[in-house]
């Protein structure tokens, strides 16, 4: 039971799906950050993100799998995880050029674009040598971005989803560790590059 618990915050909690959920909680919890006003519009931009960053690399590691280039959907082995990071990348970075073009280099959005894109690059060039946990980094990265705007910009409606991101967050890591997928020193390493990248990002650049 524990084990299959474990794979269910790791699913949600899944690093391809962190801008989808950036992305939603700016949209209707900091919407005074965007210049996306609409509902109709919101959503579309929600469907859009999760398509380009979500939908479409794991396409990619899905016939990467089929055709044995990987040995396994969950990229458990950090070799299966370079190809599939360097094609996230390149798609990262486009998302985010036009993030740029659209919506202005400091706004929220494109900021939490250039925060997920500035950690894969970073968890891509590690990968090789050492398998840093992209999940640690993934859900610290995102709590950081969402304390930020809480500490700046406080939302009275957004604390119960606060906590239970929060919550999550410390459950993924422990996850992680307990299916034996990561050691202590990764997943500390992924939380505090996550961490970093995520704050600084938002604390410094965001107006």
């Amino acid at each position: 039971m524990k084990r299959i618990a474990a794979h269910i915050v790791s699913i949600i909690l899944i690093p391809l799906i962190a801008p989808s959920y950036l992305f939603w909680i700016i949209l209707f919890y900091f919407p005074q950050l965007t210049h996306i006003t609409t509902i109709s519009d919101k959503l579309l931009a929600i469907l859009y993100i999760f398509l380009a960053t979500t939908l479409l690399p794991f396409i990619v590691v899905f016939v990467l799998y089929k055709q044995k280039k990987i040995r396994t959907l969950t990229l458990d082995n950090k070799e299966d995880r370079v190809i599939p990071q360097i094609f996230s990348c390149f798609i990262y970075a486009g998302v985010c050029l036009f993030l740029v073009y659209t919506q202005g280099a400091t706004n929220a959005l494109t900021l939490s674009m250039v925060a997920v894109s500035v950690s894969v690059i970073g968890l891509t060039l590690i990968t090789p040598y050492w398998k840093i946990s992209t999940h640690a980094c993934g859900s610290w990265g995102m709590f950081a971005i969402l304390f930020d705007l809480q500490s700046r910009f406080a939302q009275p409606g957004f604390w119960v989803l606060y906590y239970i991101i929060l919550f999550l967050t410390v459950t993924v890591c422990i996850a992680r560790l307990y299916l034996k997928v990561h050691t202590p020193m990764q997943v500390l390493a992924g939380s505090i590059m996550g961490a970093i990248i995520g704050f600084s990002l938002f604390h410094y650049c965001l107006r």
